[in-house]
């Protein structure tokens, strides 16, 4: 069965023989150095991402709150032109694997960038560390910089109640989630109604939750899952 193309995460993907080419691909960069990192929901986040932004090759992109990712290398060395924007970055990715990445310290409600700078935005699991107030200001600014036409690929933590108390119950200290996380009403108002936008395609939000909670909590210790979605900016 073929599923919507905006959708929350599904672990059989992993298993897709396009997942499984990125992501090989992105663990022989991590091996290379201990810098970077690989977030669990990422696996799934990162090759979603890419299957919808359709990217030609050269295409101007910004990883917003990049941190330190391997993505924004993945990026570089598919022959994109790549910035990285962040409060802070713990060293230079783009030197120690030889790939020309801009990397920039900045706050996502106030790019420095000029007005239509990039192809396309991904915005991977950072949009939930921001406030309420926060949120629509990001979001205008990553439309501000996008080119007309061009396309924001955001995904961000999803659960069944944006006011429920969440732990992590994982390998290490358990501990209770402080950030803000989305539920369908919260993504609806901030997200898939931000002014300037347009959702790219089907979008399904059927979630299973009895079932998420538990293979979730396997996957990454978090009861949450993702949800992936592609933004299309108008005019």
């Amino acid at each position: 069965m073929q599923r919507a193309p905006n959708r929350v995460l599904a672990l059989d993907d992993l298993e897709a023989p396009s997942f499984r080419e990125i992501l090989a691909e992105m663990d022989a960069l991590l091996a290379r150095e201990d810098v970077s990192y690989l977030h669990p929901g990422k696996r799934w986040e990162y090759p979603w991402a890419l299957s919808r932004a359709e990217l030609p090759a050269g295409s101007r992109v910004l990883d917003a709150g990049a941190g330190d990712s391997i993505f924004s290398v993945y990026l570089a060395k598919r022959g994109h032109r790549v910035t990285a924007v962040d409060l802070s970055f713990a060293g230079t990715l783009g030197e120690l694997h030889h790939v020309p990445i801009e990397y920039v310290r900045a706050d996502l409600t106030d790019l420095p960038q000029p007005s239509a700078s990039f192809d396309a935005v991904f915005c991977i699991s950072v949009i939930e560390h921001l406030s309420e107030e926060q949120v629509p200001k990001a979001m205008a600014e990553l439309r501000r910089v996008l080119r007309p036409g061009g396309k924001l690929l955001l995904t961000t933590d999803y659960y069944e109640d944006a006011d429920a108390e969440i732990w992590y119950s994982g390998p290490g200290e358990r501990f209770k989630v402080d950030w803000g996380i989305f539920d369908a009403d919260r993504l609806e108002r901030l997200i898939l109604r931000a002014p300037g936008y347009r959702v790219h395609g089907e979008l399904d939000l059927a979630v299973d939750w009895d079932a998420t909670r538990e293979r979730m909590r396997a996957f990454h210790g978090y009861p949450y899952t993702s949800v992936g979605v592609a933004l299309v900016k108008d005019g």
